[in-house]
């Protein structure tokens, strides 16, 4: 906190010193241009401490996130779960997005050609559904969507064959369905 606040500071002051600086013609500092470099490099370093901050904080939150899924997990019930006995649920489909966000550049291509300034992009995802009886009831686990073609991620879990579903012994609909192996693909 202390970081942000602190570059924010020296970013106001950077900012300060090339708004003065820029047009200064007086006699009674001498060489300006030191001062508008000076002004950069207190803005430059404002944007790092700033940087550095966040950065640390993204850390801090991940941090706190790994400690407590492995809480969940110590804590929880747990299903050893065949890849085999899973179904896969997959979505794929075409986005349409503009290369070009230049209005000028856009109203040119319109005029030529309307499909120049547009690409296409395959999106492929998929979900993992796993169905089990516990204490008598038929229940459904699913891993959320992963951003990956069905053949891939077909190959992943073959190749991985099993891993757990923890959950909560008090609340079914409380669960952690482990799939971190895919993380690194």
């Amino acid at each position: 906190m202390i970081k942000s606040i602190i570059g924010v500071i020296l970013i106001v002051l950077g900012l300060l010193s090339l708004l003065f600086f820029r047009n200064y013609r007086g006699d009674y500092i001498s060489y300006p241009l030191i001062w508008n470099l000076g002004g950069i490099l207190i803005l430059l370093l404002g944007f790092w401490l700033i940087n550095k901050a966040i950065s640390r904080k993204d850390k801090e939150m991940e941090e706190e996130i790994d400690r407590e899924k492995e809480k969940f997990k110590q804590n929880a019930e747990k299903i050893l779960v065949n890849f085999d006995n899973c179904k896969i649920k997959s979505n794929n489909y075409t986005e349409q997005i503009e290369k070009d966000k230049n209005y000028r550049a856009k109203t040119s291509d319109a005029l030529y050609d309307s499909s120049k300034n547009i690409e296409y992009i395959e999106v492929n995802s998929a979900i993992i559904e796993y169905e089990t009886k516990i204490n008598g009831k038929n229940v459904k686990f699913y891993r959320s969507t992963i951003n990956k073609d069905e053949i891939t991620l077909r190959f992943y879990l073959a190749k991985q064959k099993e891993t757990y579903i923890y959950f909560d012994k008090e609340n079914i609909n409380n669960y952690y369905f482990d799939t971190e192996f895919l993380l690194d693909k």
